[in-house]
């Protein structure tokens, strides 16, 4: 029993440190000007008192990122009438027109950001908590696509890479189509001469430890070429031959599907090449497979 509170409490004390993880300065720094932004823009005045009620700091620490925020060029920091009672200068807090663009940057970032999470199923409050600090660390590019997809929903295009199927099928083995096609031939595409050694249909093989394709040779091809494909980070390896026909590792395609589209398309680099030679780039191949969501 003394046992299993203890480990109640450690829980407890993981979730603590879960939801309280310590911001850097940088994102303080921005949260706070997200802030001024937004009492700028219901034109109230900005007020030190304002910003530790809603940063939950002190005056001290308020001061100390406002006049970092002054160094930085995002306010500008004026001083008012002199006060008998507190014997002090108040300040006026002004927004930089660069603080402005700034500040509605980081409001944008939050904003996409908190609909994703939302979209994807994420709770209201998790959803801007999250986004509060993912918004400090994303690239611009990763914005961008992130808005993509919440505007575009059901018709953006979903990239996967290193994708070895597993996820989307159960074990087994399943055909589709494929083609070959020459590289430097794309408007209108051509089928490569390779192509009509092989069967149009393509096998996927799907194990509990790995997944990959089959390219099925005709009854009557006997090529003496080796066929190899392009891993994306181990350059171009020699594909495994099993009763005859290569196999290739579906994590080596770059997939691209859209939500309501229920073919999942895949690209492969691959190469035909005498027995002692070498594979270069500008002689390889595109393999192409069309795969259904539905399967399995």
């Amino acid at each position: 029993m003394k046992e299993s509170t203890q480990n109640i409490l450690k829980e407890n004390e993981i979730k603590d440190i879960d939801t309280q993880l310590p911001s850097s300065r940088r994102e303080i720094e921005e949260d706070m000007l997200e802030q001024i932004c937004l009492i700028a823009n219901v034109r109230a005045e900005i007020t030190v008192e304002e910003l530790c009620s809603r940063m939950d700091m002190t005056r001290r620490e308020v001061n100390f990122y406002l006049k970092q925020m002054s160094a930085h060029g995002y306010i500008a920091r004026e001083k008012g009438t002199h006060t008998e009672s507190r014997k002090s200068e108040k300040s006026e807090i002004l927004l930089t027109e660069f603080g402005k663009i700034t500040g509605e940057e980081f409001q944008y970032r939050h904003e996409i950001l908190t609909q994703f999470l939302q979209f994807v199923g994420v709770s209201d409050e998790k959803a801007e908590e999250d986004a509060c600090r993912m918004e400090h660390v994303v690239s611009e590019e990763t914005v961008q696509q992130i808005c993509n997809f919440v505007d575009y929903g059901d018709t953006f295009e979903r990239i996967l890479k290193h994708s070895d199927l597993r996820s989307w099928y159960q074990p087994g083995r399943y055909r589709f189509l494929m083609g070959i096609y020459q590289i430097e031939k794309t408007c209108p595409r051509r089928f490569a001469r390779e192509f009509e050694r092989f069967s149009e249909n393509i096998w996927l093989h799907i194990t509990e430890d790995a997944s990959s394709f089959e390219l099925p040779k005709k009854e009557d091809e006997f090529s003496t070429q080796n066929l190899w494909y392009k891993d994306p980070e181990q350059g171009w390896i020699q594909a495994e031959e099993k009763m005859g026909n290569p196999w290739i590792p579906s994590g080596v395609f770059t997939f691209s599907t859209r939500c309501q589209d229920p073919i999942i398309e895949g690209t492969a680099l691959i190469a035909f090449t005498r027995k002692g030679e070498k594979p270069v780039d500008w002689n390889s191949r595109e393999l192409d497979v069309h795969i259904w969501k539905s399967e399995g």
